[in-house]
């Protein structure tokens, strides 16, 4: 069975300390802390050079590892300043999530998306120089231009996939409509990089029955209690041999630790679970 990296996306533990971070990390079960890029918290773009060796020291002081970062770095900030990937490279970093291409509804669909092919043959290429992977977030919303796992392989087929990848995620397919995850996943092939970890639900009120959405309405979710068969998608990872990243974004009590960390315990061994349970 293809081992996989259950990596925490610590957004929603800006107030903690790194040391704090790294003991939750731990204690909810986690392999991995993603190196997150960010203003305001742990690293930051203008001290990456510093603060980024001394967040994975930290971290490894824990034995977890960090060999995913979220970044929003551009195809053009990396062109123009190529620092960002030699320090990430440096500090043992296998591949990172980049920022998203933003669609614009004046101009043509297909001609966005060539441009941002354009943009992802050269940072392919700059990928290769410091032997990383550049992996692309799909996610919902009007104004992504890549929202769907089709979409996102008319933006990388053809780049090498030692330096490309997409990372498909069923929380965020929820709010766009869902996907076809055996096909998705067998489609992408070797693009296949990470799985965005999070999950939503449905909420009815009884009250708001004669709106527009008749009540309806869509909410984050941990995975033991979402929409998706997690199941299902386990089965369908490991048919395509998958060993990159699990990549946990917990949108759920986010502004409350106490239901937080108890939660995201619940939700990675429930993952565990649903991962090695063979159908």
């Amino acid at each position: 069975m293809s081992k996989m990296l259950y990596s925490l996306f610590p957004k929603f533990f800006q107030k903690c300390s790194v040391e704090q971070l790294a003991n939750i990390a731990v204690e909810c079960g986690f392999d991995a802390v993603d190196l997150m890029i960010r203003d305001q918290y742990w690293v930051t773009t203008e001290q990456l050079v510093t603060e980024a060796p001394a967040f994975v020291a930290a971290m490894q002081r824990k034995q977890l590892q960090v060999e995913f970062a979220t970044t929003a770095y551009t195809p053009t900030m990396l062109i123009n300043d190529e620092t960002p990937l030699k320090v990430m490279s440096d500090i043992g970093i296998r591949s990172f999530r980049m920022a998203y291409f933003v669609y614009d509804q004046h101009q043509p669909l297909f001609a966005q998306v060539e441009q941002a092919r354009r943009e992802m043959q050269q940072l392919a290429e700059l990928c290769e120089k410091y032997n990383i992977k550049a992996v692309y977030h799909i996610h919902h919303g009007d104004q992504m231009l890549i929202h769907h796992s089709y979409a996102a392989l008319a933006l990388v087929d053809g780049l090498p996939s030692q330096y490309i990848g997409v990372m498909p995620d069923p929380g965020n397919q929820f709010f766009e409509g869902s996907d076809n995850w055996p096909r998705a996943f067998a489609t992408l092939g070797n693009y296949l990089a990470a799985i965005g970890i999070k999950d939503g639900r449905y909420r009815w009120d009884e009250t708001a029955t004669s709106t527009e959405s008749k009540g309806w309405s869509k909410h984050w979710a941990p995975c033991q209690e979402g929409v998706t068969n997690w199941h299902h998608i386990a089965e369908h990872l490991h048919k395509v041999h998958f060993d990159g990243v699990l990549n946990f974004q917990p949108f759920y009590h986010d502004s409350n630790l106490n239901l937080l960390i108890p939660t995201l315990q619940q939700e990675v061994a429930y993952m565990r679970e649903a991962m090695t349970t063979k159908r």
